[in-house]
């Protein structure tokens, strides 16, 4: 009767320790499928010798920039050190359509202006701008 019962107690273990592997795949799936539409992300991936400053993340809305108005401009408070990472969600309010730009000067005092969410209505997606010696480069995911 002894057998009995541990074989019982394996089989549990066994099939808990299945469906906790197939919870958690289900879950990293609906992450996956519900990540483009959380809040727009920027993600700076320094490749470069030089730190990044100044980073700032701007709503361009029709033929210029609404620096003037409340919600559209923010300023990341950190620099990005030279072969780090980095993932930020700009804190902007849009109203309608527009674009996102991104600037921000590396430590030889070079500024540069990207657009990295070239048409939104939602402010929601990921951007991933890669930053080397030679150029800056943008991939995005953006709604």
């Amino acid at each position: 009767m002894n057998t009995h019962r541990r074989f019982s107690k394996k089989k549990i273990i066994i099939l808990s320790a299945i469906v906790l592997v197939i919870g958690i795949v289900a879950f990293k799936s609906l992450l996956n499928a519900v990540d483009p539409y959380r809040h727009l992300r920027i993600t700076i991936h320094n490749q470069s010798d030089y730190n990044l400053t100044d980073i700032q993340a701007s709503l361009v809305q029709g033929e210029s920039y609404n620096t003037n108005e409340s919600g559209s401009t923010y300023i990341f408070d950190k620099d990005v050190s030279s072969g780090s990472n980095v993932k930020f969600a700009p804190q902007l309010k849009l109203s309608g359509e527009g674009a996102v730009s991104l600037t921000f000067t590396d430590s030889r005092g070079k500024t540069y202006n990207k657009t990295v969410c070239g048409y939104t209505e939602y402010l929601s997606g990921n951007s991933y701008v890669t930053v080397t010696n030679e150029n800056v480069t943008v991939k995005e995911e953006c709604m």
